[in-house]
């Protein structure tokens, strides 16, 4: 699967996050099994379960955390202020919305060992290439092959996003198992009605990411208990309202430009691979019978045209069961 991503190009080069690039001193942290202490601290303060939990699964507590306790900046709704809490995990007063993932990163033990494993693979090569240097002498020069990194971001493209994509009914289907539901919507798109008097909405249509899951109780249909939590809407969004049919390019490309212009969260390679990993058999087993459906129906319409051009007066006859 990891061969479907393609990464975002800016002048002929892989688009990598900007927080590689610039040179931050990073702050010595203490892990406590499979997170910092900091981050353990705050999952226990808020009353959540300090057992061992993907990257993702923190992004969905924090994005919750902040949504009930309203720490979005009235002014900028991308920014959230810190209260104690956050400060103490974050180190800051506020931050973006969309980094919230990136800062998460540095909180995971696992990351931390994957940092070091490439640092010191480093330093053997250096250490092998310039012993052979010393024993042989010049050499041919040789073409050093890299592999795009998983910071890369991904390209926001129909063929990427396709991959986490969620129809109105597979999210139906999903609901079936709530005790997964949270981590497989979390993170995918969902494509939503426009608002007519929004002018800013180009399309009847429009893709937005999923970025918490709410739950009400005392709602007569089961469908309606769950409402997702949406990137930059205020008002938490009804599984009933989602769309049952295929993104077109242009809502794509709408997309594209959101994200370009810092309104949504810019999705990496290892974010979408893990996302679509996880709803690969699903998006799968929904799209086969449907899909088998649509072809029948073609069939069916094929054979009635042929069945019409080869006898064209049949229809003009009613035939009578006596």
């Amino acid at each position: 699967m990891k061969d479907t991503f393609k990464v975002e190009v800016v002048n002929g080069q892989p688009s990598v996050p900007m927080r590689r690039k610039r040179k931050v001193v990073q702050r010595k942290l203490q892990f406590i099994g499979w997170g910092s202490k900091l981050l353990i601290d705050f999952l226990e303060s808020i009353g959540e379960d300090t057992g061992k939990k993907h990257l993702l699964e923190v992004d969905n507590i924090i994005t919750r955390y902040v949504n009930d306790n309203c720490l979005l900046c009235p002014e900028k709704k991308k920014k959230i202020l810190c209260d104690e809490r956050l400060r103490a995990l974050f180190g800051k007063k506020s931050v973006p919305r969309a980094k919230i993932y990136h800062l998460l990163e540095e909180h995971l033990l696992v990351n931390q060992d994957k940092s070091d494993d490439e640092d010191s693979s480093e330093e053997e090569n250096y250490e092998e290439k310039n012993a052979s240097g010393l024993k042989t002498g010049p050499t041919r020069k040789k073409i050093k092959v890299l592999e795009t990194p998983k910071s890369c971001f991904a390209a926001v493209i129909p063929e990427n996003v396709k991959l986490v994509y969620l129809k109105r009914s597979l999210v139906q289907d999903l609901l079936k198992v709530p005790e997964n539901f949270e981590t497989k919507l979390v993170g995918s798109f969902v494509r939503l009605k426009s608002d007519r008097k929004n002018i800013f909405e180009k399309h009847p249509y429009h893709l937005e990411q999923v970025t918490g899951i709410k739950f009400v109780h005392g709602v007569a249909d089961a469908g309606s208990e769950f409402f997702l939590q949406i990137s930059n809407c205020i008002n938490d969004i009804p599984i009933c309202t989602l769309s049952d049919d295929n993104f077109s390019e242009e809502e794509c490309e709408d997309l594209q430009n959101r994200v370009k212009s810092g309104l949504l969260k810019r999705p990496t390679i290892v974010e979408l691979e893990q996302k679509a990993q996880l709803l690969h058999v699903d998006i799968t087993k929904h799209w086969i019978p449907k899909e088998i459906s649509s072809l029948q129906a073609r069939i069916d319409h094929a054979n009635e045209k042929g069945w019409r051009k080869e006898y064209p007066l049949m229809s003009n006859f009613n035939l009578v069961n006596h």
